[in-house]
């Protein structure tokens, strides 16, 4: 500690000189101590001997931190994507700090945790779908011999997303709404007057790998 005191002297000054005494004080440094209030606050810095300017000091510091509960969601968040790359990680991290429920929606604290690890966790899943994706693109591109710089590859990356959305969007629903999706995506390189080959072997392959995918439970 900075006033030079022990846990224990911080504790009997506090007048908990019993076997509690030391856990209280830790409580308290770490800002896990529930309903701390001023009096409790200001009599630990007067018991470390603080003057004013410290105790400023402290205060905006103790209320300028997470709370307990957010601290214990931002590391069930971090533990969800462990494993990603750092970019990847962040991103996760990004999303959970931005993205906030519907407007009207209220929630408990507990219900606000579970949604944000169960996004989470719906954010890492996404990153290894598009990692899937990705690979399936580059796979495509050497089979056609497409480099990936040219355009045509641009649009067959973002075709395979559209493809693989679609059959995401449609996975539980009658089979003539995933034709119907289907039915529409044809469509889609010819209203960017692109030839349609490419597309329809990108589609085969977007499709073999959702059915993949499907078969291993990795939607589920």
């Amino acid at each position: 500690m900075q006033a030079g005191l022990t846990q224990g002297e911080v504790a009997l000054r506090l007048g908990r000189a019993g076997p509690g005494g030391k856990s209280y004080v830790c409580r308290i440094e770490r800002g896990g101590f529930p309903g701390l209030g001023f009096h409790v606050l200001g009599g630990f810095l007067q018991a470390c001997g603080a003057g004013p300017d410290s105790i400023t000091d402290t205060v905006a510091w103790y209320f300028g931190r997470p709370s307990a509960f957010e601290e214990r969601t931002r590391k069930q968040v971090a533990e969800a994507a462990a494993g990603l790359p750092v970019l990847k990680q962040a991103r996760v991290t990004y999303y959970d700090t931005f993205h906030k429920p519907a407007v009207g929606r209220r929630e408990t604290p507990d219900e606000q945790r579970e949604r944000r690890v169960r996004e989470a966790r719906g954010q890492v899943r996404s990153i290894g779908w598009e990692r899937r994706l990705h690979r399936v693109w580059n796979d495509v591109l050497n089979e056609l011999r497409i480099g990936c710089k040219e355009p045509l590859a641009a649009y067959l990356g973002a075709y395979g997303r559209k493809v693989f959305a679609a059959l995401r969007r449609t996975r539980k629903a009658r089979p003539v709404w995933r034709e119907k999706a289907m039915a529409e995506l044809d469509n889609w390189a010819a209203a960017q007057g692109l030839p349609p080959e490419p597309f329809v072997r990108m589609k085969q392959a977007v499709l073999s790998l959702f059915v993949d995918m499907e078969r291993r439970g990795e939607f589920d």
